[in-house]
């Protein structure tokens, strides 16, 4: 009941989908490279990434010379120049299920810390023999303790849809349910086929997969993830769900790589979480999407993950590729906020919004006010009032729906609050 009420409080702002289709690469990828430690000397991969306090922290899994991947940790101002902090976490002790190799990391921030989901093998090299997947816990996000009871996620029989392997959550706090959201990749030992699932756990260590599974499942023929469809990227704004994905297609399988030549990202939005819906312009780019760089972009773009600044308005991403058969790294790409709605949802309205951008106090003329709600991008109510003049001064800077109720129906406009 109370999912289908907070459903409800965002039926007015349903019009603004702010479908991110418009990704542009950086020009100078990579933006982060292997080494010159010797904790990540041979390669990175996976990144996981979450925006706090104007500072972009990064979780990746790191390859160092000893040929078994550990979790690392880098953070950055701008997305393009990082900072190396080194190993978080490492791989188990001797006879422990995840002593040889540690990988797809996915943080979470909860309310008690930060919840880590992650891959773990018993050899050195990624292998469906023993595989599964491992949660942690932090604090800080630096200093992660183990669950006891690892792995906490399991493959499931030969002949299901993820019974060969599981990897690479994108996790959600839902803060409504008071539980942890999981999409997960799984292959099928029967067809090599990738899909994502979804698996739900109040407390991150006992999970139940949800009976409709896969919920992301490989396009038809000729589309760009008749293949493969896994790495998922989730974030929630605006009371809906948005994925983004990497996708294969079996027609650019190369022998002589060994793997995929060209590799797309994708895009689906979902109401719950459980039914989606892919975009009907897949893919949003790929290998090939200019600027190419034949020394970066092969083998990705793959495990996306993705934030948005409000204060850029501003979508990022950052994504594992390389080079030949070298030069793992992580690239960039960013999208602007599609505001192009905005005006749609009431078109000749009679409102007038000053200052904007606002400082203290915003003023609002309109013959027929009621009253007013300010939400932020993620769709929750900050403010709400029946006075045309609202004090904004507690606000942080960024950008803010404001929706005002009169006699004639609701308006919805952008402000900025500086």
């Amino acid at each position: 009941m109370k999912r289908f009420l907070f459903s409800l409080l965002f039926i007015g702002l349903s019009y603004l989908i702010f479908a991110q289709y418009s990704w542009t690469k950086y020009e100078f990828n990579q933006v982060l490279q292997p080494g010159p430690d010797n904790f990540d000397i041979i390669a990175i991969g996976q990144p996981t990434v979450l925006f706090e306090e104007g500072t972009i922290k990064m979780w990746y899994a790191g390859v160092g010379n000893d040929m078994k991947a550990r979790l690392c940790y880098a953070t950055s101002t701008d997305g393009i120049n990082w900072t190396k902090h080194g190993v978080v976490m490492e791989v188990g002790g001797d006879g422990e299920w995840d002593r040889g190799w540690i990988d797809t990391p996915e943080v979470l921030k909860v309310p008690d810390g930060y919840y880590l989901s992650y891959y773990g093998d018993t050899i050195q090299q990624v292998s469906e023999i023993n595989s599964a997947m491992g949660a942690a816990y932090s604090v800080d996000g630096i200093t992660w303790t183990k669950d006891p009871a690892n792995p906490v996620f399991t493959k499931s029989e030969i002949g299901e849809w993820d019974g060969t392997w599981v990897e690479s959550a994108a996790l959600y706090w839902d803060d409504i349910e008071e539980q942890i959201v999981m999409w997960y990749n799984g292959m099928d030992t029967a067809t090599w086929q990738l899909g994502i699932g979804v698996a739900t756990s109040p407390y991150g260590t006992t999970w139940t997969r949800y009976e409709g599974n896969p919920v992301i499942i490989h396009g038809v023929w000729g589309e760009p993830d008749d293949m493969w469809c896994g790495t998922p990227a989730v974030i929630h704004r605006n009371g809906k769900f948005e994925m983004w994905y990497s996708g294969t297609a079996a027609e650019d399988y190369s022998i002589a790589l060994e793997g995929f030549e060209n590799v797309s990202i994708c895009y689906a939005t979902s109401e719950d979480g459980f039914n989606w819906a892919k975009y009907e312009g897949n893919p949003l780019f790929d290998t090939y999407t200019e600027p190419h760089n034949p020394d970066a972009d092969l083998g990705g773009p793959w495990a996306p993950d993705v934030i948005y600044n409000e204060s850029t308005e501003t979508f990022m991403m950052w994504y594992e590729a390389h080079g030949g058969t070298a030069n793992y790294g992580f690239s960039l790409a960013t999208a602007p906020l599609d505001v192009s709605e905005i005006n749609r949802v009431n078109p000749g309205k009679d409102l007038v919004l000053y200052p904007n951008p606002v400082i203290d106090y915003l003023n609002i003329q309109q013959d027929n006010f009621i009253s007013a709600e300010i939400y932020n991008l993620q769709g929750k109510l900050l403010i709400e009032s029946n006075r045309s003049n609202i004090d904004v001064s507690e606000l942080a800077s960024g950008v803010y729906l404001l929706t005002v109720s009169t006699k004639n129906g609701a308006i919805t406009e952008k402000i900025v609050k500086n």
